[in-house]
């Protein structure tokens, strides 16, 4: 496993670059700032003091003065800029998105007057617009930081462990099924006899009401048993998709797909056996079996791969771009948590006493496959390093919810920041920003 111990940081989504914002704000000697607060929860919250504020760190030799902070009065976003700009995103250096402006934007001329007679030779205005989120998520707003170098080193880890198991993985599977055919062939036939008396094709007529549910049940049946007969008989190659597998999925798993037919849940009381339960014991006789064939030091291999697939979708899911930020306190606690997950999944030290299967029966999900019975799941043991590993990829799966700072409300503009020339009403620049990207209590401007 390579090391673990890199630099990297979850993705904070970020629509504008302050940057830009930086450069254009820096040659003002002074700029007026109006702060719209109205129709947004998030941009309530950012007042002008803050904003403000943000101009001092990001172009500190800019005077601003705020524009009737407190005067109900004052205008808002749509009384100055009358028309909404089209969203012309493009790539800046810095691999942040910056906006075109637009070759005309109608501008109030009344209210740029008016600030050019405060002093005002140029006023940042700063407030919510409503997006169409098709359009939005389609302009692909940029993010702040990465997780690549981590990713890169999770993904060659499972490649190399893979390489070194699927000989093992193989020989698990061959156990699986030879005990699984001995055990199926003891068990259809008598099924088979058992429900010979649906096999003819009957009409409603023919019965009493529950007489008909009971036939009908029969026939459900019949249908579920057609693969595992075709399974024993060898007719179909294709047909032992119930055959137990070893499964990493979070841990070691056996597990059998099992047919799809629905079976309502009344057909075992109707037919006073419940075949689905019946079929499912040679699957779960060939998993208890299989154990005795499957050393205990590859099985610890293999149950670490399944965690490390666990950890690597904590990561990944940790790891897509959202809105929301993160003390470097909290990152540097996260880092330095993952850099001690590589220890544990490189430990030699021998199986714990208690490492075994335990018969365990449950569904999951394999993509490709679907819906997966489980028949049993491979336990580390007292202190084992998979009890460790599984344990972390919980708490890098909650690390988000807990510690996540300004997480906005769903579906909570963005913010549209233009600078315009009070005396010529030159538009400067136009850009988009999320609230959180520019202000988050003491992280400040991302």
């Amino acid at each position: 496993m390579p090391s673990l111990d890199l630099d990297w940081r979850p993705p904070s989504s970020a629509a504008g670059d302050l940057d830009e914002l930086a450069a254009a704000l820096g040659p003002r000697a002074r700029v007026g700032l109006l702060v719209d607060g109205s129709g947004s929860r998030e941009a309530s919250k950012l007042d002008a003091m803050q904003l403000a504020a943000l101009v001092g760190r990001i172009a500190p030799d800019t005077a601003v003065h705020a524009i009737g902070p407190h005067d109900t009065t004052r205008p808002r976003l749509a009384d100055v800029i009358r028309e909404d700009p089209p969203l012309l995103p493009a790539t800046g250096p810095s691999g942040r998105t910056r906006w075109s402006l637009p070759k005309q934007l109608d501008v109030d001329p009344v209210w740029l007057q008016r600030w050019a007679e405060l002093g005002d030779p140029a006023v940042l205005v700063v407030g919510p617009v409503e997006v169409d989120a098709p359009v939005w998520r389609s302009v692909a707003p940029a993010a702040v930081g990465s997780c690549e170098p981590l990713l890169s080193s999770l993904i060659a880890g499972q490649t190399h462990s893979l390489e070194l198991l699927e000989p093992f993985l193989d020989h698990a599977d061959a156990v699986l099924a030879a005990a699984y055919a001995v055990e199926l062939a003891q068990v259809v036939p008598g099924i088979e006899a058992e429900l010979a008396e649906f096999q003819a094709s009957r009409t409603r007529s023919d019965f009493d009401a529950d007489g008909w549910a009971r036939y009908q049940c029969g026939q459900r049946y019949l249908r579920y048993l057609q693969p595992f007969s075709a399974c024993v008989s060898g007719s179909d190659a294709h047909a032992c998709q119930m055959t137990p597998r070893l499964f990493l999925r979070g841990s070691a798993r056996i597990g059998t797909v099992e047919p799809s037919e629905y079976i309502p849940t009344d057909c075992a009381r109707r037919i006073d056996r419940d075949y689905v339960e019946a079929l499912r014991a040679p699957a779960r006789a060939a998993a208890e079996l299989a154990q005795d064939h499957l050393d205990v030091g590859w099985m610890i291999l293999a149950e670490r791969l399944a965690t490390l697939s666990e950890v690597h979708g904590a990561i990944s899911s940790l790891c897509t771009p959202a809105r929301r930020r993160f003390s470097e306190a909290d990152l540097t606690q996260l880092r330095a948590s993952v850099a001690e997950l590589g220890p544990l999944f490189t430990n030699d030290d021998p199986p714990a006493h208690d490492a075994r299967f335990l018969a365990n029966d449950a569904v999951f999900h394999v993509p490709g496959l679907g819906t997966v019975r489980q028949l049993a799941r491979y336990d580390g043991g007292t202190d084992s390093a998979s009890r460790a590993l599984i344990a972390a990829a919980q708490q890098l799966a909650n690390f988000s919810r807990a510690h996540a700072r300004c997480v906005p409300r769903p579906g909570e503009p963005p913010l549209m920041a233009l600078l315009i020339d009070t005396h010529t009403a030159t538009q400067e620049l136009l850009g988009f920003f999320y609230a959180e990207e520019l202000w988050c209590d003491d992280l400040g401007p991302l």
